[in-house]
This record gives C-alpha cells, sequence and structure tokens, in this order.
C-alpha cells in the first residue's frame, strides 16, 4: 500500500556583515573600472548585493544548474563594507532573514 507524506517548512538565513576589502566583483575586477597607478589596488567601491540560491547538497557547488528551492536577489545592501545589525536599518524591500518556504511530498511503502 502506498500512502502520500506532505511535508513543510521554512529555511532562514540572517545576513550580518559583508566586508570586500579589496573592492573587486564576483569575477575579480575593480567594481569602479579604475586601479591605483602606484599600487595597482581598487579605487573606489562596489554596489553589493547577494544571491542566495538554496539546493541540495553538492560536494562541488555548480552555479550553471537550477537553484531546486529558490532563490533570492537582494537589493543594494551598500559599499564595499555592509552592516546588517538588528540596530541598523535596511534598504526599503529588503527582510533579514531571508526566508524560504517549502512543501514536499512523497510516496512511503507501508
Amino acid at each position: 500500500m502506498h500512502q502520500q507524506v506532505h511535508a513543510s517548512g521554512v529555511f532562514e538565513l540572517r545576513l550580518k556583515s559583508f566586508i570586500n576589502e579589496y573592492g573587486k566583483d564576483n569575477t575579480g575586477k575593480c567594481c569602479s573600472g579604475m586601479t591605483s597607478k602606484t599600487s595597482n589596488e581598487c579605487i573606489g567601491t562596489c554596489q553589493t548585493r547577494f544571491r542566495i540560491c538554496l539546493k541540495q547538497y553538492q560536494a562541488k557547488i555548480d552555479t550553471t544548474t537550477p537553484c531546486t528551492y529558490g532563490d533570492e536577489v537582494t537589493p543594494i545592501l551598500g559599499g564595499n563594507v555592509v552592516n546588517l545589525s538588528p540596530d541598523v536599518s535596511t534598504p526599503r524591500g529588503f527582510t533579514n532573514p531571508i526566508r524560504f518556504f517549502f512543501n514536499f511530498s512523497w510516496p512511503i511503502d507501508c
């Protein structure tokens, strides 16, 4: 005899802080496109946002496959330093923690 089991829940991710010490984007290039002539360091700041992708466990993360349980892209949260402490106001439209609601069903043998 087969029965269907249903489960639901929520996964929460709270962002606290982020420091982009070198002012580089996710490809390793200066966000501003400019470097110092003397030290070859990035000049300017980045506009920091995050993409959170919730998927099944992977020993090696594959960014080309879909996010099984959902994804979220935040608005711009700051520059090279982002502080998301509870006492700091967050940008409009952003809620912290980020929530992923899920519903599963699968057959079981009885």
